[in-house]
């Protein structure tokens, strides 16, 4: 009997950058194996011999997702000590996620209770980042929280808006951070100290 042969992580990692390649061009409803085999430059056959079924596949998909394009970027940002350093490297990371597969995958949530799971977890992951690092610096743990969820309002708005800008999506991103900080980012500082000087 002919053992058959385990695919490599490398092999099935093509599929799945595939898998959201197609999400952010054709959109949820053009997520077919044809398409993402097109994508991967791959044949059906070796599609089946990385994931035993579509299913397998989806399900792959929306955790490669969340793991690859969310919970590792956010582990970069908290591997920024400074609170406002990270501020600013988790709004790079909010300016640089792929609108398109992003819309696409709030989409598809409509439509699967898994990957329905798998975005409320990311969202709420999104939001306590921001929250935690906000209330490292205001002092304020209520409003550090509600800043969080406009900025994911934001974020949400601009992947799903008709008449998106990157640009405004920055503004409103800035905006908001020169309203909790002030223009210069300042507010309490790592030894608890308020840099603002006095009133």
């Amino acid at each position: 009997m002919v053992k058959k042969s385990v695919p490599s992580q490398q092999a099935r990692r093509r599929f799945l950058d595939a898998g959201l390649v197609v999400l952010g061009e054709h959109g949820h409803a053009g997520l077919k194996l044809a398409q993402v085999c097109a994508a991967a430059g791959a044949t059906t056959g070796s599609f089946y011999h990385a994931f035993g079924s579509w299913a397998d596949f989806t399900t792959d998909l929306i955790a490669y997702w969340r793991h690859e394009r969310s919970r590792r970027l956010i582990d970069d940002a908290l591997a920024v000590a400074e609170p406002t350093g990270r501020i600013d490297v988790l709004v790079d990371i909010g300016l640089s996620l792929d609108r398109a597969s992003e819309a696409a995958i709030r989409v598809w949530s409509t439509h699967d209770d898994e990957v329905r799971r798998h975005l409320e977890e990311v969202d709420r992951e999104r939001i306590d980042v921001i929250a935690d690092t906000s209330a490292a610096i205001i002092g304020d743990e209520t409003v550090a929280r509600q800043y969080a969820q406009v900025a994911l309002y934001l974020l949400i708005g601009y992947q799903m808006g008709t008449v998106p800008s990157i640009d405004a999506l920055r503004f409103g991103f800035t905006s908001m951070l020169d309203h909790v900080l002030g223009p210069d980012r300042t507010g309490p500082d790592r030894t608890g100290t308020d840099r603002t000087g006095p009133a």
